[in-house]
């Protein structure tokens, strides 16, 4: 096992890190796990591509919108009374 390079010693009147560091390290951890627990659904290459390309396209502007307008529009043409159902259809509609 390869042995670990010099570590010098902390210098006593050297500040470690400053409040608006060590806030700014945690946003970006915060937001770095955050990305990791997206990854809830597994999607084949095919229907990546196709997010993608909506994305590309301006069609939407995230994967998670396209999941949504998906689903809404899946749940709209299976569910006759859907739009009675789902205020947010409407809603989103109107975006």
């Amino acid at each position: 096992m390869k042995q670990p390079g010099h570590i010098a010693p902390h210098e006593p009147e050297e500040e470690l890190l400053s409040a608006d560091d060590a806030w700014q390290d945690f946003l970006s951890l915060r937001q770095a796990l955050a990305a990791g627990s997206e990854a809830l659904l597994q999607i084949d290459r095919a229907t990546q591509a196709l997010v993608h390309d909506l994305i590309v396209a301006g069609v939407a502007r995230s994967a998670e919108e396209v999941i949504r307008r998906a689903v809404q529009s899946f749940y709209v043409a299976t569910y006759p009374q859907a739009d009675r159902r789902l205020p947010a259809v409407r809603e989103t509609r109107q975006d």
